[in-house]
């Protein structure tokens, strides 16, 4: 073996050992998290309802808990503020000119509100709101934008049946997947 091969393979092997020996010295950052725990984070609802809890929610209920948690950021009657990046949760009758930046109106389906709704609100607590409080959350949105009826409701079987004005502009890979069957 020519020295220059032998120079070769002794440096390729000093990388080596150092990329372990510094691997080694790395702190011991964050804690190991409960698999019951992770299971709670790792929460996905699809648009034909599969990820969707037991249960349901009325308008009223709705009302109350959005009264409650809600209202301050979104507004009495979910017109939010974009020129403060509130979201508009609400928006009378359809846009003329396509598209319209309120939830009701630019969400293609129900049970992504709901999704959206259990995992990230309320932002300065998230996850704080019951499976049956968004439920009836998600149920005082529809009715806000004119989906539901002020004596309306969902449940685990009917929200994913509430149609929603921006279906029609978005393509679903599931749909896609599920014909190429």
């Amino acid at each position: 073996m020519s020295s220059n091969h032998a120079l070769a393979w002794a440096a390729a092997l000093v990388l080596l050992t150092a990329d372990v020996a510094a691997a080694q010295d790395t702190p011991a950052l964050g804690i190991k998290v409960p698999a019951e725990e992770l299971a709670n984070f790792y929460t996905t609802v699809f648009p034909d309802g599969e990820g969707l809890p037991p249960g349901g929610g009325t308008v009223q209920d709705g009302r109350v808990v959005y009264e409650e948690q809600c209202a301050a950021c979104h507004g009495e009657k979910g017109e939010g503020d974009m020129s403060k990046y509130i979201p508009i949760l609400a928006s009378e009758g359809k846009p003329e000119h396509g598209f319209l930046w309120s939830t009701g109106h630019s969400w293609p389906y129900a049970t992504s509100i709901f999704d959206y709704v259990r995992v990230a609100m309320p932002p300065f607590n998230p996850k704080e709101l019951s499976d049956k409080e968004t439920y009836a959350v998600t149920a005082y949105i529809l009715h806000l934008n004119g989906f539901l009826p002020e004596d309306g409701s969902v449940s685990q079987e009917t929200l994913p049946r509430v149609k929603m004005p921006a279906q029609d502009y978005f393509g679903s890979l599931w749909e896609k997947e599920e014909s190429q069957r």
